[in-house]
């Protein structure tokens, strides 16, 4: 039996229909609250959806496979699974919307937006506006999907890409024009002048860009984050902002949200989006036919698309 935990994807009529057609009719239960999710648990081998994931685990012994609605695994019991034999598979359909976010804000910063949005708020006309650079080398942690979404675009600009991850495949070698290994990024940093965030969020990777990272990028360099919050020392970020250091940063993501502080939303320099770089407007439509694809390969036993390695 497949078990939809819908958060903010509310699958449509047709989707179940065309997953009951690969499984079987009424073997598809769609799950509004915990106490349905867990009234339905028991005889559940895939759940699609993540929003009582912690919950049901325990009481779905048959469970053999979770696909998520998010990219980010970070907020999910990845080593019970692990230590289960459940499998687990990503979302990777919003990397390409995620990728044009981060562009997005990169350019935000470069043309300075967020000043002439002001202006055109109080009705003035406030031009000239001293523009930034475009970065001439930006490092790009992460070369998952939204990395190599992403560094092709930035490419098309003229920007050189170093491109980072644990492991160097032929296709994130193709995307940038250098790839940098893991244990070495931290010796690039003073040729970039720009630093793109693009990778989960793990207990090794928590306050990853500190004080000693800001400090050692190119003077008056641009950060961008779509990925996690917890990647970033908030604290350090806004000193380096408030010193010049920085020449200007751009988050998609914030710890806690809404932010406590007002204050945050008036730092110069810093731009801030609700975390909605996924958002596109096929962004259901892609996913169910993805998922429609995934439960068919399932079926056969073919490799799923975007697993999480045990």
């Amino acid at each position: 039996m497949i078990l939809l935990m819908p958060g903010n994807w509310q699958p449509s009529p047709a989707h179940v229909q065309r997953l009951e057609a690969l499984v079987g009719a009424g073997r598809v239960v769609q799950a509004l609250s915990e106490a349905e999710a867990l009234g339905a648990a028991g005889s559940a081998e895939i759940i699609v959806g993540h929003r009582y994931l912690r919950q049901v685990l325990p009481h779905a012994p048959h469970l053999a496979w979770v696909q998520t609605t998010a990219a980010g695994i970070d907020q999910l019991p990845v080593a019970e699974l692990a230590v289960r034999g459940v499998r687990l598979t990503r979302n990777p359909m919003n990397a390409e919307a995620i990728a044009l976010h981060a562009l997005a804000l990169l350019l935000a910063l470069v043309r300075r937006l967020p000043e002439a949005f002001a202006a055109q708020g109080r009705g003035q006309w406030a031009a000239p506006m001293v523009m930034q650079r475009l970065p001439r080398q930006v490092l790009l942690l992460g070369m998952g999907a939204i990395g190599l979404a992403l560094a092709p675009r930035l490419r098309a600009l003229g920007i050189r890409v170093l491109g980072c991850a644990r492991r160097a495949t032929p296709e994130r070698l193709a995307a940038c024009d250098a790839f940098v290994g893991a244990d070495a990024w931290r010796d690039v940093l003073a040729e970039c002048d720009g630093l793109v965030l693009a990778l989960p969020l793990a207990p090794a990777s928590v306050g990853l860009v500190d004080a000693a990272v800001l400090a050692r990028l190119a003077p008056g360099a641009l950060l961008v984050n779509v990925a996690r919050a917890g990647l970033v020392v908030q604290a350090d970020l806004l000193s380096a902002l408030g010193s010049g250091r920085l020449g200007g940063a751009a988050l998609d993501v914030l710890d806690p949200v809404p932010p406590v502080d007002d204050a945050l939303w008036r730092v110069p320099g810093l731009i801030i989006t609700p975390k909605v770089a996924a958002y596109h407007p096929d962004m259901q439509q892609d996913f169910e036919v993805f998922m429609e694809g995934q439960l068919a390969r399932y079926l056969q036993g073919d490799r799923l698309v975007a697993e999480v390695a045990p």
